[in-house]
């Protein structure tokens, strides 16, 4: 579903008009035999291919249309390997020739027309002209035993990553509008300052907040040539995944910040709306389908850009998860027990009920049982109850009881319900569409957390209750 977003989001970008003068890239290869070259360009995590060009009676490729690309990084793309050629398309500079060695593109690379190329093949060939010597070097330090000249490798070796910050920062100063200056100054990383004290716990975590506070400040996110580049995607989701809090909530805080910091284009915006929203709903960790209820609702649902059948099918899925967010207060339920009598979910009198939904002929169901079974010895007369909701309907409603006595949930351990009719909703009120189901409710019905396996559920409870022991101790 998500992908032909992508797809379509891709599409839309790569033919939108940006003026009606248009774009002449002309490439020559030596030492290139086939008859095809391929043009591609970065989008987000992919790359995608723009035209093919085959040579002329000259020996060019050429790249020709009267509609201008969006400023990025692209590719020429090398066959039969597929090795790519990076170069840079500045919004208004797309009228060059690049020449060059197959063999060699970079070192031997002539720029004919474009001074944002020009610049930027010069930075990679002083980067190149560097490596040899830094390869050495790294070397000879790998293999010295002597403190003195380990020092002194080091200090060379430092000394030419001076020589490049030098030229980075003489760089991007110069040319501050060029593609090429962009990219380079987006992956430089903020110098986190040497923070004094004794605590080295505090020094320490003086750094991280400087770094989290600090981690775009190379980078416009409002500025649509890093959505075409290889830049963004892997900082953005090394921020989300590594750098930022690692919980729901403070993930929601960073992913305002995001969009927030993009709202000057509205296409990385949109791309990246879409991403996370896809990369939440494949997460497999509790509770973070908070940052996917979190998305849909404040972003995807209220935006008029989403496919119809893409807004509706998403959308359904944030309604129905929101209500059953950790955190959040369980919906109550009235189902009956096996003389047909109603009983109330909110009329549980328990510290902490477990809500489990499960089925007679479910396998997962029944590897679950005897753990279940154990959990409730162990928790019987502590102040946990263990509230089993049998999914059965219609017809196949008595199998639940059978199911009761195999499972070896005792009337006296558990209080066994089914709803045959599924009367009280809990299918949808719960988004129980498959089983089992484990909810852990406190006193309030607080939903302290939710979808574990039942081998993890007496680990979990014994958790949970340190926690709410430990802040009581601190008054919250």
């Amino acid at each position: 579903m998500l992908r032909t977003l992508f797809l379509t989001l891709g599409l839309l970008a790569t033919t939108a008009i940006f003026a009606q003068k248009g774009y002449n890239i002309k490439v020559k290869l030596d030492n290139y035999p086939e008859k095809d070259l391929i043009l591609g360009f970065h989008y987000g995590e992919k790359q995608y291919v723009k035209d093919t060009a085959q040579a002329d009676a000259d020996g060019y490729f050429v790249f020709k249309a009267d509609t201008l690309f969006p400023p990025g990084v692209y590719l020429l793309v090398m066959m039969p390997d597929k090795r790519p050629i990076e170069f840079m398309l500045n919004s208004d500079d797309q009228e060059f020739t690049l020449i060059t060695d197959a063999k060699e593109p970079v070192a031997k690379m002539k720029v004919k027309g474009s001074e944002d190329n020009e610049t930027f093949f010069d930075y990679l060939k002083f980067l190149g002209g560097l490596r040899p010597e830094a390869d050495t070097l790294r070397a000879q330090l790998g293999r010295t035993k002597s403190k003195k000249d380990s020092t002194e490798i080091t200090a060379k070796l430092n000394g030419m990553d001076g020589r490049v910050k030098k030229y980075q920062k003489d760089f991007i100063a110069k040319h501050p509008t060029f593609t090429g200056a962009k990219v380079v100054k987006g992956s430089i990383d903020p110098e986190i300052p040497e923070f004094k004290g004794a605590d080295e716990k505090e020094i320490q975590r003086k750094k991280y907040y400087y770094y989290r506070a600090h981690y775009f400040d190379n980078i416009d996110l409002s500025d649509r040539t890093y959505l075409r580049s290889p830049l963004l995607h892997g900082k953005l989701d090394n921020y989300i995944s590594k750098v930022a809090p690692q919980h729901p909530d403070s993930i929601n805080v960073q992913l305002d910040m995001l969009f927030d910091k993009m709202k000057g284009s509205e296409e990385t915006q949109r791309y990246y709306i879409s991403h996370f929203l896809n990369y939440f709903a494949k997460m497999q960790l509790v509770g973070f389908d908070a940052c996917y209820v979190h998305i849909g609702k404040n972003y995807f649902c209220t935006a008029s850009w989403p496919a119809k059948e893409d807004l509706e099918k998403i959308c359904d899925n944030v309604r129905r998860l929101e209500p059953i967010l950790i955190g959040k207060i369980a919906p109550n339920i009235v189902v009956k027990d096996r003389q047909n009598q109603n009983h109330a979910l909110y009329d549980v009198d328990a510290d902490y009920t477990i809500l489990f939904f499960w089925a007679p002929d479910c396998g997962h169901c029944k590897k679950a049982a005897p753990h279940l079974v154990e959990f409730a010895k162990k928790w019987q007369g502590k102040g946990v109850k263990v509230f089993n909701v049998c999914t059965a309907v219609t017809d196949k409603g008595p199998d639940c009881w059978k199911g009761v006595e195999e499972k070896g949930f005792d009337d006296n351990l558990f209080l066994n319900m089914y709803d045959p009719y599924i009367q009280s909703k809990y299918k949808t009120l719960y988004d129980v569409q498959t089983t089992p189901q484990i909810f852990i409710l406190d006193r309030k019905h607080e939903i302290l957390m939710k979808r574990i396996g039942a081998e993890q559920l007496d680990k979990t409870l014994e958790q949970i209750i340190e926690v709410v022991a430990e802040r009581k101790k601190q008054g919250k």
